[in-house]
């Protein structure tokens, strides 16, 4: 029931916030799931017995996403500057230097991961035209909850053959199967009856990459959490685990989409 009301709570919190926020607010949100994220993946990083520096790293996720969308500096630039700050950050620490070098290398891996998978959201929905640009991205989430869901119902129902045994061993090849074309066939529904103005072999294509790679960035964050010995990210949601637990298929289904609209659908 926790898992239900929450889902009935968050799903059309965030596509309110898709539908209607400008490009800073929608910035500042993805900003602030970042940032819980990133809290949440420091817990993981100090599980894993590695002394990271959280407050670099939420400064850093912040600089990098902002001046990825400001282009203040080219993004060669921007990504050079963290890279510098991040071992001048372990430099002046106090701890062993393989301390120091491993908490350096945890630090810059997660502000890349949330930065820039995160940051394709924001393109996505204001690149490619007001009325376009939602429609992708609801269909994007769309691919990516449907999915989420059937591949738990199926892979209960009928699961046989372990996908990922050591990363996530209650996943199986059938579930992955019945919600990655679960997931085609709801962006086809959704093209057909209220998207009609998006092209329906661009539709399959997408959706099939979306949820394709939606399942590659869940099995990511299970890597890290089976590494850091752990069931979920946190519990701050009631049901559903941690804020990274909720955006792990997002987190690789944003830049595919992105690049997919960017070199193909453009």
């Amino acid at each position: 029931m926790a898992r239900v009301l929450s889902a009935l709570i968050l799903g059309p919190t965030v596509l309110l916030l898709v539908a209607y926020s400008p490009p800073v607010l929608f910035l500042i949100c993805l900003g602030a799931v970042g940032t819980l994220s990133l809290f949440e993946y420091f817990r993981m990083v100090r599980s894993m017995g590695l002394r990271g520096h959280p407050w670099f790293g939420y400064a850093a996720f912040w600089v990098l996403l902002a001046g990825l969308h400001q282009k203040w500096l080219p993004a060669a630039a921007v990504i050079a500057a963290v890279l510098i700050a991040g071992f001048l950050s372990a430099m002046w620490r106090q701890d062993p230097l393989r301390d120091r070098a491993t908490g350096m290398m945890a630090d810059l891996l997660g502000v890349f991961y949330l930065g820039f998978l995160l940051y394709p959201a924001l393109p996505i929905r204001f690149d490619f035209g007001e009325k376009l640009g939602l429609h992708w991205t609801i269909l994007l989430f769309v691919v990516v909850w449907v999915g989420d869901s059937m591949a738990l119902v199926v892979g209960k129902s009928i699961g046989r053959t372990l996908f990922a045994p050591y990363i996530s061993p209650k996943k199986t090849n059938e579930g992955a199967v019945g919600g990655l074309f679960a997931g085609v066939l709801a962006a086809i529904l959704l093209q057909h009856f209220w998207y009609t103005d998006l092209p329906l072999p661009h539709v399959i294509a997408a959706a099939f990459l979306v949820g394709a790679f939606g399942q590659l960035g869940d099995l990511a964050e299970s890597t890290l959490k089976r590494a850091a010995e752990v069931k979920d990210s946190s519990s701050i949601i009631p049901g559903h685990g941690g804020i990274l637990d909720r955006i792990d298929s997002l987190l690789f289904a944003f830049p595919v989409l992105y690049l997919y609209l960017l070199k193909l659908y453009s």
